[in-house]
């Protein structure tokens, strides 16, 4: 199989471009080699456009709908499937705050559940009331600062504003009584929570929507009961190619120690609460190519011309717009197979309620799982008490 990938929305490590708010990738993918097969066909494009390469920004929506009846040819003889992954970064910065402070293995204030299950959606959704976006910048420029060491100052000042909102607020009792702990712990040590990166690229927004990326070329993969894919070609930007890479060879890696592990392990692995609503060959990255990604200019790539159209159309549908009859016929070649996805607060919340599909009703509940369950939490708070 053939992959092409490119991005839009790119501001790098700055999550407040106002006009920019979202970090999309596009995937386009085939059986076959639209770079070898579309020549003719892309050279009919480039003489009704007047220019080498299709850019879909440059063109604009009277562009595209004049070369549309081509870009339908191509998709015809292609079947290209497209996957769209998106990342709101805003949102994407607040998650990134609550894995900073709420990491139960280093934060001895949470509970384990809070942070390694679901529920963690909840926590994140009733924290994004407490931030505007002075606070969430602040956070952010704490989450990834190099020299972490140097800022507990800095810590403890956010966290203690955060800590006031919190007991100001309009939350339920439990939620600030779970937030207010975390806080506290975090005030008294700073420098113990996970504020800091030391490769600020590899916890970009570019980095981690590309982990999108790499699932589904091996969901794609396994769709077609293919073992390889033929090539992997993604869009030259040289500031977070490497990046890129490494995320990719990362996974590789991660594959192949599940891979390795032993049946316990993996089973271990595979049942954690967390993936609870995960497909299991996801969770294990199936699939997953050992190919190695090609860098490549879109000029050079018929194929990255093409998903920089596809991704363009999506940007445009997922923010509302309306799209003219010729493209709207395009998109539905494949929006049937499509697959969407990313980090926002609407998809957690998504996520969430699968989960709490899977639990049994409150009216259901034993008296004796109440009082257990009344246990963990009381024991928790001695816990609480005592740091």
């Amino acid at each position: 199989m053939f992959f092409h990938v490119d991005e839009s929305g790119n501001t790098g490590n700055n999550l407040f471009d106002s006009s920019q708010p979202r970090l999309s990738y596009g995937v386009l993918s085939s059986t076959l080699n639209v770079d070898a097969l579309c020549v003719n066909v892309h050279k009919k494009i480039q003489k009704k456009i007047g220019k080498n390469q299709i850019h879909a920004n440059h063109l604009g929506i009277r562009g595209l709908v004049d070369i549309s009846p081509y870009l339908i040819e191509i998709q015809k003889i292609m079947k290209f499937d497209f996957d769209y992954y998106f990342i709101e970064k805003p949102d994407y910065a607040l998650v990134q705050f609550f894995d900073s402070v709420f990491d139960a293995g280093l934060n001895e204030a949470v509970k384990w559940d809070t942070y390694w299950t679901p529920l963690r959606y909840i926590i994140i959704h009733k924290l994004s009331i407490l931030f505007d976006e002075a606070l969430l910048k602040e956070s952010w420029r704490l989450c990834i600062e190099k020299k972490i060491d140097q800022c507990h100052k800095d810590i403890v000042q956010l966290l203690s504003e955060i800590k006031v909102r919190v007991e100001i607020s309009d939350l339920d009792a439990r939620s600030i009584e779970v937030i207010s702990d975390a806080l506290d712990f975090g005030i008294e040590n700073p420098l113990s929570l996970d504020f800091g990166y030391p490769d600020q690229k590899m916890v970009s927004p570019n980095a981690v929507g590309f982990q999108f990326v790499i699932s589904c070329v091996a969901r794609r993969l396994r769709k077609k009961k293919r073992k390889n894919a033929s090539s992997i070609i993604i869009d030259r930007q040289h500031q977070f190619n490497k990046a890129q890479i490494e995320t990719h060879y990362n996974h590789s890696r991660v594959a192949e120690g599940i891979k390795k592990s032993s049946q316990e392990d993996r089973n271990y692995y595979l049942n954690h609460p967390l993936y609870v609503t995960m497909d299991k060959d996801d969770i294990i990255h199936k699939g997953l190519p050992d190919r190695e990604l090609t860098i490549s200019k879109s000029a050079d790539s018929i194929g990255l011309q093409i998903v920089d159209v596809y991704l363009w159309i999506a940007n445009k549908l997922i923010s509302g717009e309306k799209l003219p009859i010729e493209l709207g016929y395009l998109w539905s070649l494949f929006a049937k197979r499509i697959t969407i996805d990313g980090i926002s607060l609407e998809g957690m919340g998504k996520r969430f309620l699968e989960y709490e599909k899977m639990l049994p009703k409150y009216e259901d509940l034993t008296e004796e799982q109440m009082n257990m369950a009344q246990e963990f939490v009381q024991k928790h708070r001695d816990k609480v008490r005592n740091l």
